[in-house]
């Protein structure tokens, strides 16, 4: 390795790092609401879409708007009362094994997370305590030396109460549902458990490059 390839090589980790950061800090954003933080690490100009459980496919960095802060937020819901909008509301986060493949010429990026969520909020005018599992499949690009978000998909397996656990109740309702609020898309892909399915992987195998 010469010393080019080298400067390439670090330039590279650094990026890798500066993505990983920029995962953490939005799922740290998630847990406490911070919905405005959240918009600010999309792409001004070349966000192409944000897809979350089976919400649908919001486009662009308005969809960007009207997931975390109409719908997520609370801002478009008529009781005022979504996200974290309640008491002993609570939502736990943990972002794992993350693979993140910077491209050739270090514009953009591709990454897969296996994301835990641990969530107390009411449903059906009752407290109760959820477990949610899923992979992110997101899309990164970097501007002006900046990492931005360019696209970002979460793809729920379960949803389930506490008590219960995904095998007795895999999916506990519908999340799509809201009275003023309508996808650009319907979801591009949600199976949740047991269906078998699994979300593509955006990286090759590091051996044969399929």
């Amino acid at each position: 390795m010469d010393l080019t390839e080298l400067e390439k090589h670090v330039v590279m980790m650094e990026d890798i790092q500066e993505i990983e950061n920029l995962q953490m800090k939005y799922g740290y954003f998630f847990e406490t609401q911070r919905g405005e933080d959240i918009v600010e690490l999309f792409s001004e100009e070349n966000t192409e879409s944000v897809e979350i459980t089976d919400h649908g496919l919001f486009k662009g960095k308005k969809g960007v708007r009207t997931m975390f802060l109409d719908w997520i937020g609370g801002r478009a819901n008529p009781t005022g009362k979504s996200g974290l909008a309640f008491t002993g509301g609570m939502v736990s986060i943990f972002q794992l094994q993350g693979v993140v493949e910077v491209a050739p010429d270090g514009k953009t990026a591709k990454a897969r997370w296996n994301c835990w969520d641990l969530e107390a909020r009411p449903w059906n005018n009752l407290m109760r305590c959820y477990w949610l599992q899923g992979f992110y499949e997101n899309e990164y690009i970097k501007e002006n030396g900046k990492w931005y978000f360019k696209k970002l998909h979460w793809n729920d397996t379960f949803w389930t109460p506490y008590e219960d656990g995904w095998l007795k109740t895999p999916l506990l309702g519908s999340m799509n549902e809201h009275p003023t609020i309508k996808a650009d898309e319907p979801p591009t892909a949600f199976h949740p458990y047991p269906s078998g399915f699994h979300l593509p992987y955006s990286f090759k195998h590091p051996v044969t490059g399929k």
